[in-house]
């Protein structure tokens, strides 16, 4: 065992399918080489998916290096906002496109909470429909300049809600990189494939019957409403994952 190997945390090891919960045990033995690992490929193979979902999953995470920015005045959070700097120390507070993706078309989108100085942790972002609700958490510290209408959200690219003030060392200190970055969108990915094989809602859901005239194409239920392919409690639970 070479000596950066013998110091690795148990973290640092794990599969990925154990780090998205699909299997309960699985330790990497190939140094992340999934390409050419047989047990990915075993995983990749017993995941059944009607060929839509899996084809409209695989376009709604297709974000290369090339397409997103991890410089300034673009950053990054693991609570699943972004930030882009306009002047000094302002910015504009948004979703991450591809997590606005996931929210279905109907849901509600508002501010939730009333302060002007926002401490890192707190709500600012309330999320609901049929499915339930969630709170979105600032992953740093900010004073909100104005809060723009939600109702515009899902036509904005970048789904932006306020303008802000922040002190650089709090974006700074708590942005991620663009390593960090895409482990989570594959984590996530792998966490919504595992979610869909083991919903027993879907498989209803997507049964010839009810699937008859509907595609991802065509402005169906299925391109517009993750929470009815999923079930109500699944998708919230896609929803805490990717907002974590």
């Amino acid at each position: 065992m070479s000596e950066p190997e013998k110091y690795k945390s148990f973290d640092d090891i794990k599969c990925i399918w154990m780090q998205c919960d699909a299997v309960e045990y699985k330790i990497c033995d190939r140094n992340f080489d999934c390409d050419n690992c047989y047990f990915d490929r075993y995983m990749l193979s017993k995941t059944v998916v009607k060929k839509d979902v899996y084809t409209e999953i695989e376009r709604m995470f297709e974000l290369g290096q090339h397409t997103v920015s991890f410089t300034h005045p673009t950053y990054h959070f693991r609570g699943g906002l972004i930030a882009r700097n306009f002047l000094h120390d302002n910015y504009y507070l948004g979703i991450e496109p591809y997590i606005a993706k996931f929210i279905d078309t109907h849901s509600i989108i508002k501010n939730c909470n009333s302060k002007e100085n926002i401490s890192k942790g707190e709500p600012v972002l309330n999320i609901s429909n049929g499915w339930g609700e969630l709170n979105v958490l600032s992953p740093f510290s900010f004073k909100f300049v104005d809060k723009l209408d939600t109702n515009n959200i899902f036509s904005n690219d970048l789904h932006w809600f306020a303008m802000i003030e922040a002190d650089r060392r709090e974006i700074l200190g708590n942005s991620i990189n663009d390593n960090n970055y895409f482990d989570k969108l594959f984590k996530s990915k792998l966490f919504l494939i595992n979610l869909i094989e083991n919903s027993s809602e879907i498989e209803s859901f997507l049964s010839p019957s009810k699937q008859a005239g509907i595609t991802m194409y065509d402005g169906g239920e299925v391109l517009e409403n993750w929470s009815v392919i999923l079930g109500k409690k699944v998708y919230k639970s896609l929803l805490e994952h990717l907002f974590y």
